[in-house]
């Protein structure tokens, strides 16, 4: 397979050198120092990426850096039918604003600290000076330098929010802090059926260590914070195709908060979440792509009844069905009725919808 492989970050490196490893695929890279053949185009430049991934017949195109919602490549690759493993602009913004993300999540019931978005200073410092601390502060956009901040005191935070406006930012979130654990967990995501790939450990954003996590935890974490947000996605019309990552703090009683997503594996946790894996990660990522990752791909958890707004439906005979588009019942009754169901099974999609 020929692969292209966009990015100047570690991860762009690590999964330009991990494809390289196989005698199966010709790697090309706008990484320059990695083991892949290095194109010398600006990664920035989308226009001139797809006239080498045509002339070069490239099978797959990979986006391979978080921080890079400045530049759209998807319609210049899809209009021209070249696979590009890249989200969507508009879905790509629940990974690059947080304003956009934390709204997202809140209106559609995911839990989540406590949050307040802030465009001026004086409101800033008028929120800070009544709340309970500890707080954590972060600037709106996501930079690959940054770092939340966590104040234990008014004056510590007084500081940070005036350096953040200082340097141009035009939103800073101040939000409630959870202690527990924090994990990244990555899925593979087809628009629709996400699949979980595995979870990080993360310390201080120094340390990322694989570390047992149950498959009841897993569950809950798929069932209430990675399908709903794949499924609440779609139903707004953005369908989220690639990988998606989801920061989460897990407390000591089990309770799972989504603080927020990255659009890529973090640099930190690349080599772990590929190595000895034993999975074809071109093919996954093809899958992705076309729409059939879930038929190669078993995920181990059962999707949960969410309502009407997720539209996920598990029916008494073990049949399963999705149709996260359909926003009333009577959509959802002709969705099914185009399938091909039968009046038993339409019958009970709609019971369960109006429960």
């Amino acid at each position: 397979m020929r692969i292209l492989i966009i990015g100047n970050s570690k991860s762009a490196e690590i999964l330009t050198d991990f494809f390289c490893r196989s005698p199966e695929h010709l790697v090309f890279t706008t990484k320059e120092w990695s083991c892949g053949n290095y194109t010398g185009i600006n990664s920035k430049d989308a226009e001139e990426l797809k006239e080498f991934a045509l002339a070069n017949e490239i099978n797959l195109t990979i986006t391979a850096d978080r921080f890079s919602a400045d530049t759209d490549y998807f319609p210049a690759f899809s209009e021209n039918n070249l696979a590009i493993l890249c989200p969507e602009f508009d879905a790509l913004k629940i990974a690059s604003s947080k304003a956009f993300s934390k709204k997202f999540i809140y209106r559609n019931k995911i839990k989540t600290p406590k949050f307040a978005f802030f465009e001026k200073l004086n409101l800033a410092l008028d929120y800070i000076r009544n709340a309970q601390y500890p707080l954590v502060i972060k600037p709106d956009e996501h930079f690959e330098t940054e770092t939340a901040y966590i104040a234990e005191t008014f004056g510590a935070a007084k500081h940070r929010v005036e350096t953040l406006f200082q340097n141009d930012n035009k939103k800073v979130l101040i939000e409630e802090y959870i202690q527990g654990k924090e994990y990244t967990f990555y899925a593979l995501s087809d628009g629709f059926r996400p699949i979980l790939i595995d979870g990080i450990c993360n310390f201080q954003n120094e340390l990322s260590v694989k570390k047992p996590v149950t498959p009841e935890l897993k569950e809950k974490i798929y069932n209430e914070i990675i399908f709903p947000v794949i499924s609440a996605l779609a139903a707004d019309g953005t369908e989220y195709t690639g990988i998606l990552g989801f920061d989460v703090i897990i407390t000591p009683k089990n309770e799972v908060y989504l603080i927020e997503c990255n659009s890529f594996f973090k640099d930190l946790d690349t080599e772990m979440i590929l190595k000895d894996t034993g999975e074809d990660w071109a093919k996954l990522f093809m899958d992705t792509i076309t729409g059939t990752l879930a038929d190669d791909f078993e995920t181990p958890f059962s999707f949960k009844n969410r309502g009407r707004y997720y539209g996920a439906f598990m029916l008494e005979d073990g049949q399963e069905i999705i149709t996260q588009s359909a926003k009333t019942a009577g959509v959802l009754y002709e969705k099914l009725l185009e399938e091909g169901l039968g009046q038993n099974i339409l019958n009970e999609a709609r019971k369960l919808w109006e429960q």
